[in-house]
């Protein structure tokens, strides 16, 4: 079990160069969480306009029987 500890334990360097390294891994996660993002943004919402006319915005934010929170159960 030791051997498997030593794997995931950061160790620090005699230079003290081991802040930098978890710097730039930080720096390369990030980067490749955001340029994930970025795809999944671009697959599933870029492009992708709902159409919306001031009469059905009206018609549901208007009317009663529509609106929920006047509903008595």
């Amino acid at each position: 079990m030791p051997k498997l500890q030593g794997l995931f334990r950061r160790r620090k360097k005699p230079d003290g160069s081991g802040n930098a390294d978890l710097a730039r891994d930080l720096s390369i996660a990030l980067c490749i969480k955001f340029c994930l993002l970025g795809i999944l943004w671009w697959a599933f919402f870029a492009g992708k306009k709902v159409p919306v006319d001031a009469g059905s915005v009206a018609q549901a934010l208007l009317n009663p029987s529509m609106n929920r929170l006047q509903e008595k159960p």
